[in-house]
């Protein structure tokens, strides 16, 4: 009888840590690095943190690599984020870009209240490596300035 209460208390202390150094959100999207716990891109580009999970960023190549989203996400990388912004300035492997806002009448999405930008670019090797910078962004009211990482490993 003494073993199966210490059994039953063990059981409830591991899934009280558990839920104490879990990510606040859903497992669904994540998965075990040699890291320590990081979220899947939703489509398979570089996922950057922004924030305490607070919100993530995701570029992702389209058309064969003639052109680029930038998708804003939730901090679980679960949920897309509408912002404001029309525009979103960045330099991706050394040369200048503007991602414009995509309309989605499906979505009600439109420029300054949209989740994803796109951007031709197609002088970018969608199997390459190249460091970009996100000279700007909002979300949440939060501003987010001179956001570095290497594509396509992103960052967490």
């Amino acid at each position: 009888m003494k073993l199966q209460k210490l059994d039953f208390k063990w059981a409830i202390a591991v899934a009280f840590l558990a839920t104490l150094l879990g990510c606040s959100k859903s497992d669904e999207n994540q998965a075990d690095s040699t890291q320590g716990h990081f979220h899947l891109a939703p489509h398979g580009g570089a996922l950057v943190m922004l924030g305490q999970h607070m919100a993530q960023i995701e570029l992702v190549a389209e058309a064969g690599g003639k052109s680029w989203a930038l998708y804003v996400l939730d901090g679980g990388a679960q949920r897309f984020v509408r912002v404001k912004q029309a525009t979103v300035t960045a330099s991706l492997d050394g040369r200048s870009g503007t991602f414009e806002a995509v309309e989605n009448a499906a979505t009600g999405e439109s420029a300054g209240n949209t989740a994803k930008f796109a951007l031709k670019a197609d002088w970018l090797d969608p199997e390459g490596r190249f460091p970009v910078i996100i000279d700007e962004i909002e979300i949440f009211g939060q501003t987010f300035s001179r956001i570095e990482f290497e594509f396509p490993e992103g960052k967490h």
